[in-house]
């Protein structure tokens, strides 16, 4: 999972999330994404990342 532009000491101050928005979007993600098949490479917002 992507979790986004983090404000943390590799995404530095000017980064657009805290921590504390983050983590519970990649959480929020996960519980919807429970159960279904497959596997998808998802931001913390739930959209697919391309690779």
């Amino acid at each position: 999972m992507a979790p986004g532009w983090v404000r943390t000491e590799l995404g530095g101050p000017d980064a657009r999330l805290t921590i504390d928005e983050s983590v519970p979007s990649l959480v929020d993600v996960l519980i919807a994404k429970r159960a279904r098949p497959g596997l998808e490479y998802l931001d913390y917002l739930g959209r697919t990342v391309p690779w």
